[in-house]
């Protein structure tokens, strides 16, 4: 073998083991829950109505499994993709449009979203999705045994996920997203859903109005919100206001039973220390019940 021709070989393997380098740590990027700096996969047996079908992974005792398992199981014909560019593992079927973006912290099922604590997670080439939320958004029954990690999903009730144009009440949508976008629009995805939460625990309380519109713009005891005075209230939501708007209308709950926020820093907080109790910290943001 010329000399020549071991230089190219060689050349050829070092770029080979470059590129390899290069798509593990790319990869790696995802393979790390939000927040979390290392994560043990522990692979476990799903059944499907009491016949083991699919490996899942319990992840810090939360169950996960594969998209592409999932959308199976369905048992709808639906076609998964993924797009590298965009970053975007989609399922289809007639009548079903699924979607989980990298690093997002919900799944989207016909326009509805679904929130995920840790977000999807990329392991071993699978996307990975939390078992109950995936299966909540089809209404399966999820059984778990902790004592012997057997997980089951119970399809007798499953059905395809009402269009969120349908689900959602548009105005409670409309206003609930512009509260959301005014009062935390710079603030994490958890943030948003707690300034969320407080709207919707006050349309549940007795102390308060009954509806969305009737709570940010409450004025008994002078006004409520400061965006409805300063009239940032009426402009347009970003776009992850909208999406936390619809996953506080799922019933997705953060902050407990809180009543009120405000930001320590800029807000007058003694009064909600010594007459509320407090709830947590998210962001910029204490809460109060």
């Amino acid at each position: 073998m010329s000399k020549r021709l071991q230089k190219n070989i060689a050349l050829v393997c070092a770029l080979c083991l470059l590129c390899a380098m290069l798509s593990g740590y790319a990869a790696m990027d995802w393979d790390v829950p939000r927040g979390q700096a290392e994560v043990i996969y522990e692979k476990v047996p799903i059944s499907v109505d009491g016949v083991v079908q699919y490996s899942g992974y319990m992840i810090d005792g939360v169950a996960y499994i594969p998209i592409r398992s999932f959308c199976g199981l369905l048992n709808m014909g639906m076609t998964v993709s993924w797009d590298p560019d965009a970053s975007v593992m989609t399922g289809t079927a007639e009548g079903v449009l699924l979607t989980v973006v990298q690093e997002a912290s919900y799944l989207t099922v016909n326009d509805r979203c679904f929130y995920m604590e840790k977000g999807a997670m990329h392991y071993q080439d699978k996307i990975l999705v939390p078992v109950r939320v995936a299966c909540g958004a089809f209404g399966i029954d999820v059984d778990w045994t902790p004592e012997t990690g057997e997980i089951n999903l119970i399809t007798d009730q499953m059905q395809i996920c009402e269009n969120g144009a349908e689900y959602y009440n548009e105005e409670d949508l409309y206003w609930l997203s512009r509260i959301i976008s005014a009062e935390a629009r710079n603030q994490s995805m958890e943030g948003k859903i707690g300034v969320g939460n407080v709207v919707l625990n006050r349309v549940k309380s007795a102390s308060f109005p009954d509806t969305v519109y009737d709570v940010i713009f409450d004025s008994a005891h002078g006004v409520q919100f400061s965006p409805v005075s300063m009239g940032t209230i009426y402009d347009d939501p970003n776009e992850e206001s909208v999406v936390a708007a619809k996953i506080c209308l799922e019933g997705c709950s953060l902050v407990g039973d809180s009543l009120y926020f405000v930001n320590p820093v800029v807000g007058v907080s003694d009064w909600f220390a010594e007459s509320r109790m407090f709830v947590a910290r998210v962001g910029d943001h204490d809460f109060y019940a």
